[in-house]
């Protein structure tokens, strides 16, 4: 039995870090098919209109993203876990979500839906 209750405080633990800096409880998101497959085919026309969409979010068109892209534009991100990518600056929420932003910066770009800027 005790052997059981510290798998169970352990996985806790684990989990309870990996959402550390997102605020997120899920997993991060696998990376595309895409990106799985090794294929690079994004539009680019696509990625553009995204980066513009989401830098207008906080009423500037200053080419910064203050929001986290891997967490879907819904958490604040940091400057010290800032991406440039296409003339853009992304301030990423973690160190983690900055490398997956870093890895597979089209993918996350052009398969997040930007929402509407208030």
């Amino acid at each position: 039995m005790r052997r059981n209750q510290f798998l169970v405080i352990v996985s806790m633990v684990a989990l309870g870090l990996s959402s550390i800096g997102c605020g997120r409880t899920a997993l991060p998101v696998a990376p595309p098919a895409a990106a799985k497959a090794n294929s690079t085919v994004v539009d680019s026309e696509v990625v553009l209109v995204n980066l513009k969409a989401a830098d207008q979010l906080d009423g500037k068109e200053d080419h910064v993203i203050g929001k986290c892209y891997v967490c879907a534009l819904g958490m604040d991100g940091k400057a010290e876990h800032a991406a440039e990518f296409q003339g853009y600056t992304a301030h990423l929420c973690s160190e983690g979500c900055c490398k997956h932003f870093k890895d597979h910066p089209e993918q996350v770009i052009a398969e997040t839906k930007v929402p509407e800027a208030k």
